[in-house]
């Protein structure tokens, strides 16, 4: 009876990189981090897997429509599920850690997360988020929310990219707008949300959406009005016009004039007030970084002021305010725009070629070690090939330097070494090896 084979076809959604792209992709990480930790942000690692009730304690119902569960697995009675995020997480955790941690406590958080959403292009359902957290005790000072723009505003640097803007709000702002001009508290939340969809939806969407809710002509007008303040000052009379509560623009007020004062460039720092983040546990500041001419990659970083989210887990108040980046997506743009060098396919810098190996095989080995010792990735050639099929290995996994050693070469303490990049070979010393590919890969 014949067997069908299993599929072994890509599951939508769960992206697999070949080598060259996740070397790619661990060089970004690994210079997020070094950006976070300039910071003084330290590493933590979450489970996972979260008790369901830890999950939907707060984010709205889009985001528990989205929660993987494990309806195999059970914790004492409790059902579970696969993160969608790191925010909710780290407020259970500082929960359960508090009494171990020094505040405001400043992690950092570069880890998978999951998601039961459609998969389409530039959306994954599993992706890696790099996230920042300053969480205080009882308060948090609002400088540590002028802080993160200043911190994104480097990691982008760092990376590369150009044209980024870092629209920056205050989810108080807007609900003080919409309580003055008459619409009642309890659909406030729900008119932010709309509000939130405008770069996708456009604005004739949007109205008709607010329309349906029951705002009047009028109020709608004064909504758009006042979405369009492109200054502080500016949204703030607008605010004194129809007798808003201040409280969240003055903040707002003291959070920008903050992240100048500690280095954000100005014209980098843009003012939205359209701008509201979808997860219903965001209460204060809210940022999203938009890359000009890039409107279809939408926010490639996001966040914002959480006041209240341990209040779920714990009678105690842990403050928090913080960013995420949406690394495999930004990750997939910027190798599809030609952003990133994909072309390594190893770290590995140096091949030591076997030309005897039944004589002179702990030789290689010597040679080897004495190159790792040294901080350079090597690896040996073992199988029983010709010295042509060794360079050709070399040459199409990218590597730059061949060792060539037989009878003369350990006659006189020396190797040949090849460089497959310039085509060229010289004849180097046992001792100055080392340094010779060092010099090399430095220049």
């Amino acid at each position: 009876m014949k067997v069908n084979p299993i599929s072994v076809n890509p599951i939508s959604g769960f992206p697999e990189w070949l080598p060259n792209l996740k070397l790619a992709e661990q060089r970004i990480i690994n210079s997020i981090r070094e950006q976070y930790e300039l910071f003084g942000f330290t590493p933590i690692e979450t489970a996972a897997v979260e008790r369901m009730e830890v999950l939907k304690a707060k984010g709205g119902e889009d985001a528990h429509k989205q929660i993987f569960s494990l309806s195999n697995a059970d914790d004492a009675g409790s059902s579970l599920g696969l993160h969608f995020d790191l925010t909710v997480p780290i407020s259970r955790y500082v929960t359960q850690h508090c009494e171990e941690l020094i505040f405001p406590f400043r992690r950092y958080q570069i880890q998978k997360v999951w998601r039961g959403e459609k998969a389409q292009k530039g959306r994954f359902r599993e992706f890696y988020q790099c996230d920042i957290d300053i969480i205080g005790r009882n308060i948090l000072d609002l400088i540590h929310d002028a802080e993160i723009p200043v911190i994104i505003n480097l990691v982008f640097e760092k990376l590369g990219l150009n044209g980024y803007k870092i629209h920056i709000s205050n989810r108080k702002v807007l609900a003080a707008f919409l309580l003055a001009i008459g619409v009642i508290e309890a659909e406030s939340d729900n008119i932010i949300k709309i509000i939130d969809t405008l770069p996708n939806d456009g604005k004739e969407t949007v109205v008709e959406r607010i329309l349906a809710k029951g705002l009047t002509d009028a109020q709608v007008t004064k909504v758009f009005d006042f979405l369009s303040c492109i200054s502080i000052e500016q949204a703030k009379q607008s605010m004194v016009d129809v007798n808003a509560d201040l409280v969240g623009i003055d903040e707002l007020d003291q959070v920008v004039s903050n992240a100048i004062i500690l280095g954000m460039p100005k014209e980098k720092l843009i003012l939205d007030l359209t701008i509201a983040r979808g997860l219903d546990y965001y209460t204060g500041t809210i940022y999203e970084t938009f890359l000009d001419g890039k409107k279809d990659w939408g926010s490639i970083c996001s966040g914002g002021r959480f006041d209240t989210l341990a209040s779920y887990f714990s009678t105690h108040k842990f403050p928090g305010v913080g960013v995420s980046i949406g690394l495999t997506r930004l990750f997939k743009m910027m190798v599809d725009s030609g952003m990133v060098d994909v072309s390594e396919t190893t770290p590995t810098r140096v091949l030591v070629t076997c030309q005897d190996r039944q004589k002179y095989l702990s030789s290689y080995l010597g040679l080897a070690k004495t190159l790792r010792t040294a901080g350079v990735p090597t690896e040996v050639y073992f199988n029983h090939d010709s010295l042509r099929e060794q360079i050709g290995y070399a040459s199409s996994k990218g590597i730059r330097f061949a060792i060539i050693a037989g009878d003369t070469e350990f006659d006189n303490d020396t190797v040949m070494l090849k460089d497959l990049l310039r085509k060229s070979q010289e004849q180097v010393t046992g001792d100055s090896m080392v340094c010779t590919i060092k010099r090399k890969l430095e220049a």
